[in-house]
């Protein structure tokens, strides 16, 4: 009867001590920089810019540029997002498109009607991503503010997070830009 239980004995304490397995984590990127490219339909092109080198939300940006566009005009957006703490630069923007099905950038404009945003480019579930928009200034001079919102929506217990929409998962960036329409 002891040979029983010390047998069940090791038996429990070898099941017990076996690892689980946990499902790798898929962390948030750090972003240091992101470039908004403006086209207007005769192919002139202009770029505003958000800037933390260091990458420390405490501290203030090196470069925080405002967005000027023309009224009435609608323009391709393109954003691009880098890594300026590594050696060389990490370009983030190839790995937002490499893992596009799990990243949504939010687009807000303050008033609503300033800015007109529409997502042009989707992932392989039909589901906008955000690199790639077209942006409508007002037909009317305004200021206002600029929300670009980088949501990162991993998998959860092996379920979707990502809808198209913007609850859910966690936020890489969170950047309010000045507007002026003129």
């Amino acid at each position: 009867m002891k040979n029983y239980l010390f047998i069940l004995l090791a038996f429990g304490l070898f099941a017990s001590c076996k690892k689980d397995e946990v499902e790798p984590t898929d962390d948030n990127e750090l972003i240091t920089r992101v470039d908004l490219t403006f086209i207007d339909p005769a192919n002139k092109s202009v770029t505003f810019s958000f800037q933390d080198k260091d990458g420390d939300p405490k501290t203030a940006p090196e470069k925080f540029d405002k967005i000027v566009l023309t009224k009435g005009v609608t323009y391709k957006m393109k954003v691009a997002v880098y890594d300026d703490t590594k050696t060389p630069v990490s370009d983030i923007t190839e790995e937002i498109e490499e893992e596009a099905d799990v990243h949504l950038f939010v687009f807000k404009s303050t008033p609503a009607g300033l800015l007109t945003t529409t997502i042009t480019d989707k992932d392989k579930n039909n589901l906008p991503v955000g690199l790639a928009s077209t942006v409508a200034a007002s037909a009317s001079a305004g200021t206002g503010k600029f929300n670009v919102i980088l949501k990162h929506q991993p998998l959860v217990n092996g379920a979707k997070v990502k809808t198209g929409q913007e609850l859910g998962g966690s936020t890489d960036i969170d950047l309010l830009f000045d507007v002026e329409v003129k």
